[in-house]
């Protein structure tokens, strides 16, 4: 068979397909606008096992050349070079096509923030009670990865793992239901985190992104747990009956006080008819996520915090209320996705202190609402290094004026970040690795 990658990409979905099909003997081309110093050693190793990779350009003559066409999530339907392939597929299309899903109960995941953080939860409290969990999906985890696993398990004679817990993103999904023209698989659980608005600067509108969330949810799917507003629009979308649609918030126990961002977890895993007890007892011993409200380290009453996933406003104020009982020093700001920064408005009136990193959204949103309400900053810095030595500054002269008062340096940009960095990983491992530098100084 005849394969192209259509964008390698920067977080191994791309390279997750190619190996799949490498590995299956499959002819396998590469397509990617970015250069091959960009693409790194991933091009090189491809290469060596005999895929033809084109950097630099887009050609029409590999989309006829090709049987499959494997599309990374974040190119649009709609981009002209579809037009001449047979066939487009993506990572959970060629996964939900295997029979051996069923053989496996699926978790579906998505919402605009706290999906990942979910998922992870979800899955190590599966793991924790006895049952076997894998996950796969935006955290970076390719479904071709699975299925190559899953493979391997049929030729040991092993069976597919209990659970498969499935984070998506809204592209993840509308490409999924595009390859398998609305026949997804039956879902144990379809669950929506929490629903903002994002990606503005992608979508016509707030309806067409809510539009691909919400087709997860078909009439397939045996359970539903989603945000308790969304209760009566899910029961319309999938004609499921009360007993079959979960709200979060009702489904919550007073445990989840100190840990609301388990909420959907937690909901999920009552859906799936664990008791409450073993439930929470697991949870005590979720670690959280990389990137997500992630402690980093201290150095005396400095907490440094690394939230670089909060990429929109509203994950800024979450991020933000778990330290409101310290003095915040703010590391926000970065590349605009068409979003108002309005709901950061009472973050940046309380933070202690606000280092700015540069970006179209630090440019035309963040420096204009600042400015309105006559609100001190510093930058905006062009790099993460002179962000954070601002921040961490502010903060030792703070802590020595109020000795008693704990500080935390967090990261919460609030906004996208590819003008400066890859991506939200790069920016907060750029982060992290800078703060291990003050640690061992």
């Amino acid at each position: 068979m005849k394969v192209l990658i259509f964008g390698l990409g920067m977080n191994g979905g791309g390279y997750a397909a190619a190996t799949y099909f490498l590995d299956h003997g499959d002819e396998v081309r590469i397509t990617d606008l970015k250069g091959t110093c960009d693409l790194g050693t991933e091009m090189d190793a491809l290469t060596e096992r005999g895929a033809t990779c084109i950097a630099g350009i887009h050609r029409p003559e590999d989309f006829q050349w090709a049987d499959i066409v494997v599309k990374n999530p974040a190119i649009p339907p709609d981009h002209p070079m579809l037009f001449f392939a047979r066939m487009v597929v993506n990572d959970f299309a060629w996964l939900f096509s295997s029979p051996w899903c069923e053989q496996t109960k699926i978790i579906a995941i998505t919402g605009t923030k706290g999906k990942t953080t979910t998922s992870a939860a979800v899955a190590h409290v599966l793991n924790q009670l006895g049952y076997e969990a894998l996950q796969c999906g935006n955290m970076g985890i390719s479904a071709f990865t699975i299925l190559r696993d899953w493979e391997k398990r049929h030729d040991e004679g092993r069976k597919v793992p209990d659970f498969l817990v499935c984070e998506f993103s809204s592209w993840l999904i509308r490409d999924t239901v595009m390859a398998l023209h609305d026949q997804l698989p039956p879902m144990e659980i379809c669950a929506l985190t929490n629903f903002y608005p994002d990606h503005l600067n992608s979508y016509e509108s707030i309806e067409k992104y809510l539009e691909d969330k919400m087709d997860l949810f078909s009439p397939s799917t045996k359970m539903a747990v989603v945000p308790d507003v969304m209760i009566k629009k899910i029961q319309k979308q999938t004609n499921l009956d009360k007993k079959h649609v979960r709200g979060i918030n009702r489904s919550c126990a007073k445990e989840l006080d100190q840990m609301p961002h388990l909420k959907s977890a937690y909901a999920i895993l009552l859906a799936l008819g664990f008791k409450y007890k073993p439930i929470l007892k697991a949870l005590e011993s979720f670690s959280g996520v990389p990137h997500r409200i992630e402690q980093v380290g201290s150095l005396g009453n400095i907490l440094f915090v690394n939230d670089s996933a909060a990429t929109i406003p509203e994950a800024v104020h979450f991020s933000y209320a778990k330290f409101r009982t310290m003095a915040v020093h703010l590391i926000c700001g970065g590349t605009d996705k068409n979003l108002s920064a309005d709901s950061m408005l009472d973050v940046l009136k309380n933070s202690s202190s606000i280092s700015l990193l540069d970006g179209s959204f630090t440019r035309n949103k963040l420096l204009v609402l600042l400015q309105a309400h006559n609100i001190p900053f510093h930058g905006p810095f062009s790099t993460m290094e002179e962000a954070l030595q601002s921040s961490y500054s502010l903060a030792s002269m703070k802590a020595a004026e109020l000795t008693e008062l704990p500080q935390v340096v967090l990261l919460s940009p609030g906004s996208a970040s590819f003008e400066l960095f890859n991506n939200e990983f790069d920016r907060g491992n750029q982060f992290k690795r800078l703060v291990m530098n003050l640690l061992d100084s």
